[in-house]
C-alpha cells in the first residue's frame, strides 16, 4: 500500500507578501507535536541561533519573544526580498539547532509560512514592541513583577519605564539596534503591562494574527 505524506497545513494564508521597508513584526509557529520551546535549555539553543543569525545585509533582528509553540520577532528589513532571504536562513539555522537538541535526525520544525506585518505608524510600533516583549504575560507564562520575561530579549531592552533591578546579561546580545525604531524617541514600555491585540491597524492584519497566534 502506497503511503502519501502530506505537509501539515499552515495557519497563515498564502497571500502575497506585503512590501516591507523598515521594521516588521514576524511570527513563527512550530509544528504540532514538537516539544515546548519555552524551557531553559531550549531557550539557550534559540538564543545562540538568534545571535548567529541576527544580522544580514539589509536585515536585523531587533527583539524577540519565545513562547511554547511560537516565536515573535521584530526585525528591520530593507525590502521584502531581503526579509524573505534572511528569514529563510534564520529558520533553517533554528530548525537544525532544534533538531540536534531534540535528537531528531530528520523532520521539519516550522509551519511552511511565517506571518509578517510592516510597522508603518508610531503607535503601531509602540504597541507591537509592548505586545512582543510582554507576550509571556499575555499568555500567563511570566508573571514576575518588575522583571522582563527571561524567554525574550527584554533583558537587553533599554526603554523600560523603570529598569531598576534588571540584571543585564554579560553575554553578547542576540539582537541588533533598530535603525528605524531608534528614531522614535518617545517609545517606552511598562515592564508589567498586559498587552492585547490593539496594535493592529486593520481587521485583515488582526485576522492573520488570530490564526498565527491563537488569540481567538
Amino acid at each position: 500500500m502506497k503511503t502519501v505524506n502530506r505537509r501539515e497545513r499552515s495557519n497563515v494564508p498564502h497571500s502575497t507578501r506585503p512590501e516591507i521597508t523598515g521594521a516588521a513584526h514576524v511570527v513563527l509557529r512550530i509544528r504540532r507535536g514538537l516539544p515546548s520551546l519555552r524551557t531553559p535549555r531550549c531557550y539557550r539553543v534559540l538564543e545562540r541561533a538568534f545571535r548567529l543569525g541576527k544580522s544580514k545585509e539589509g536585515f536585523g533582528l531587533v527583539e524577540f519573544s519565545v513562547q511554547h509553540d511560537h516565536i515573535h520577532l521584530i526585525v528591520d528589513a530593507m525590502s521584502r526580498s531581503r526579509l524573505a532571504r534572511a528569514m529563510q536562513g534564520l529558520m533553517i539555522r533554528i530548525a537544525k539547532a532544534l533538531n540536534r537538541f531534540w535528537r531528531r535526525r530528520v523532520g521539519s520544525v516550522f509551519s511552511d509560512r511565517y506571518f509578517a506585518l510592516a510597522l508603518v505608524k508610531r503607535t503601531q510600533t509602540w504597541r507591537t514592541l509592548r505586545y512582543v516583549l510582554n507576550n509571556g504575560r499575555k499568555h500567563g507564562a511570566w508573571l514576575v513583577k518588575d522583571q522582563p520575561d527571561p524567554f525574550s530579549s527584554g533583558r537587553w531592552f533599554r526603554r523600560w519605564t523603570s529598569s531598576e533591578g534588571i540584571r543585564r546579561p554579560l553575554r553578547r546580545s542576540p539582537v541588533e539596534r533598530s535603525r528605524f525604531i531608534e528614531l522614535l524617541t518617545f517609545l517606552t514600555i511598562d515592564i508589567d503591562d498586559m498587552p492585547g491585540p490593539r496594535h493592529f491597524e486593520s481587521a485583515e492584519s488582526l485576522e492573520s494574527l488570530l490564526a498565527a497566534d491563537r488569540l481567538a
